[in-house]
């Protein structure tokens, strides 16, 4: 057994530190019995990096290493508990990030959106959080002694022309409402630029900020450009984003998306996809017998 977290929370009046609280749910377990460890990224599915600890019973931290200039950053917090006994014995918390909590109509309707975009009109895709700090890229920018930290080439691999190592954080699976794109094009002197933009919409989660990278199940690459959202009391519980397409063969396209067999991939909600009513469809045998008690006759 070891120790779980619950009422985590980040407030702060200050550009210079944020404060993060959290609560213990009631147990008989001793905390000092448990290393207790802060980590933080700009996703919420990580990676993430330890920045606190170990240490034992204390329910608030102040990060004061953190640069809240950035408008459009959104970082993340968990907590880790890991037994003094037993190193196997590990517990992480859920991903808290500041924002406004959400009451229970926004929580109604974020419920209500995700049905509508995993089970009728979204698309399987794969979001890329940009990365916004961290290490310099040492490969493309200026950063030695008496560096100017100007970026010297791009194309760069290594960051993928973020001037931040990595580039982007891990892969995210999300479901989005895209809308058809208008096609274009320009002559110039190196030849013809095709053009294509679009709108498109999701849920609450993730929440999305310019110059992250989208990924639809075709390959296709996007660049978030703008996001726009609807709030329940501050809470966001709807976006919408313009993109831009990224032209194919750019830096974008090295980024790697692990998905297992392909062709076992299913981007679009199966369920437009099949019939229940015919039998060479319906996989499910009590559900045909079903159908066939109610005088309905799958053919």
């Amino acid at each position: 057994m070891n120790i779980e977290f619950k009422e985590l929370l980040i407030r702060s009046f200050s550009l210079d530190v944020l404060e993060f609280t959290w609560e213990i749910t009631n147990s008989t377990l001793d905390p000092h019995n448990f290393h207790w460890y802060v980590e933080r990224s700009e996703s919420p599915e990580g990676p993430w990096d330890p920045i606190a600890g170990p240490f034992s019973d204390r329910y608030i931290f102040l990060d004061n290493r953190v640069n809240l200039l950035d408008r459009w950053r959104q970082l993340y917090y968990r907590l880790k508990s890991e037994s003094k006994s037993d190193a196997t014995n590990v517990v992480y918390s859920s991903a808290a990030t500041q924002g406004a909590e959400p009451d229970l109509i926004a929580k109604e309707i974020q419920l209500l959106e995700q049905t509508v975009w995993r089970e009728f009109t979204g698309r399987k895709c794969w979001v890329f959080p940009v990365r916004s700090f961290g290490q310099y890229c040492p490969n493309c920018m200026d950063v030695g002694k008496g560096g100017t930290f100007r970026k010297l080439r791009s194309n760069c691999l290594t960051c993928y022309d973020t001037q931040w190592a990595g580039g982007y954080l891990d892969p995210m699976e999300i479901y989005i409402q895209f809308d058809p794109n208008p096609k274009a094009s320009q002559q110039q002197g190196t030849g013809e630029l095709q053009q294509s933009n679009t709108t498109a919409r999701l849920g609450n989660f993730p929440l999305l900020k310019p110059r992250d990278i989208i990924v639809e199940a075709e390959n296709r690459r996007w660049r978030v450009v703008q996001v726009a959202s609807t709030q329940r009391l501050r809470h966001v519980v709807h976006q919408e984003i313009t993109l831009h397409e990224i032209v194919k063969g750019d830096t974008e396209f090295a980024l790697k998306i692990d998905v297992g067999v392909l062709r076992e991939l299913e981007p679009s909600p199966t369920r437009n996809f099949s019939n229940p009513q015919n039998l060479e469809a319906a996989e499910d045998e009590d559900f045909v017998g079903s159908l066939k008690a109610y005088g309905h006759n799958p053919s």
